[in-house]
């Protein structure tokens, strides 16, 4: 998988869509892997890297990929289509509603966001 690196953006601005085959490898990572997981809540970036996506140096973490408690892998499973298109871009809010992994809201926020 080739790295993709997003563009600079200001805060204010609407973060850009990640590539589909990103979201498509996190979103397996985050249902699967535990030792993905863990690398996710204490490094989202990092983790965004291992998954072929490179945000700047600059760029601020996305809010959505900052929580107290992830959602279990269950969870992020019956939710895959609705992260998916809010990480795609294919949502109205993507990359804008915060905690979009949390336990107990990802069906809830990607239905809000659709």
């Amino acid at each position: 998988m080739q790295a993709v690196s997003m563009p600079p953006a200001s805060k204010a601005s609407r973060k850009p869509p990640i590539p589909p085959e990103v979201a498509i490898a996190l979103l397996k990572a985050l249902s699967s892997d535990d030792a993905f997981r863990q690398l996710f809540m204490s490094d989202p970036r990092m983790a965004l890297s291992k998954v072929g996506f490179h945000l700047p140096s600059e760029a601020e973490t996305p809010m959505c990929m900052m929580v107290d408690v992830l959602a279990s892998k269950e969870e992020i499973s019956n939710a895959y289509d609705a992260l998916y298109l809010h990480l795609t871009g294919g949502s109205r809010a993507s990359m804008l509603v915060p905690h979009f992994f949390a336990a107990g809201h990802t069906i809830k926020a990607a239905n809000s966001a659709a």
